[in-house]
């Protein structure tokens, strides 16, 4: 894997995204116990953990998919707990979702303009020479040159590597400050995981601030500043990504050696 490791970022400024004391519930599941998270601007933050230790409900709670029952979440100093999914996005964040979850039976095209629907302009997308939304539809064309030659096919005929880039390309015509990413190297072949790596390192090099969940450690921590471990709905460890990539606690305890 050709990545490079991130260069370490100031922290002493506001968090651009903070989860303080969260407790969510399913009906009268609990699934997060006094959950803290934080997300600097310009940061790769990895999310860790095992299947149902409670990663993609964190994405939900931060999206407004699910509202906890006590803490906050704050973005960018604004409190935005139990905020409609619409109002969050127009806040600045845009979503990798698990399994891509591009829209099949839509274009490529199609499919990369509906990430910019909610943008002032939207419907002026075919005055290039003035529309900002035409421009970033071309640097994203640029950043994945694969789908400049698909424009016209269905989304549901891509490879799944195609479609995880269609749905970065996607995410990104928001022009968001943070993208939240639920398993990006999920169920994609070994040439795909390095490209979609490299990707997310280019598009936090455009200062784009990145959470990424993720179950294979390896993967994550080498391309991260920090990063978290999640364990039955509770942060277990959490610190520097080089620190965390030679834990023997994460290696033995929380993740196993089979990520490694």
């Amino acid at each position: 894997m050709n990545t490079t490791a991130p260069v370490p970022i100031p922290t002493a400024q506001r968090p651009l995204l903070q989860l303080q004391k969260l407790d969510s519930y399913y009906g009268a599941v609990q699934v997060h116990f006094d959950l803290n998270l934080q997300l600097h601007p310009g940061e790769i933050v990895c999310l860790l953990g095992g299947n149902a230790s409670g990663k993609s409900t964190t994405m939900k709670v931060i999206l407004g998919l699910l509202k906890p029952r006590q803490g906050t979440v704050t973005l960018d100093g604004v409190n935005v707990t139990g905020w409609p999914t619409p109002r969050i996005i127009r806040q600045g964040i845009a979503s990798v979702p698990e399994s891509r979850r591009i829209f099949a039976q839509m274009t490529v095209q199609e499919n990369l303009l509906m990430g910019a629907y909610q943008r002032s302009g939207w419907a002026t997308f075919w005055h290039p020479a003035t529309d900002a939304i035409h421009t970033d539809y071309e640097r994203i064309l640029a950043l994945f040159p694969r789908l400049k030659d698909r424009l016209h096919a269905r989304g549901g005929s891509l490879s799944g590597g195609e479609q995880q880039m269609l749905a970065f390309g996607r995410a990104l015509m928001s022009r968001p400050r943070l993208i939240v990413m639920d398993e990006p190297t999920m169920g994609l072949s070994p040439l795909f995981v390095d490209r979609v790596l490299e990707t997310i390192q280019t598009i936090n090099r455009q200062g784009i601030t990145v959470l990424m969940v993720e179950q294979n450690a390896n993967l994550a921590l080498q391309i991260a500043h920090r990063g978290y471990v999640l364990q039955n709905g509770r942060i277990v460890l959490e610190g520097n990504a080089a620190e965390l990539l030679h834990s023997p606690e994460i290696q033995d305890a929380y993740l196993g050696q089979a990520n490694f």
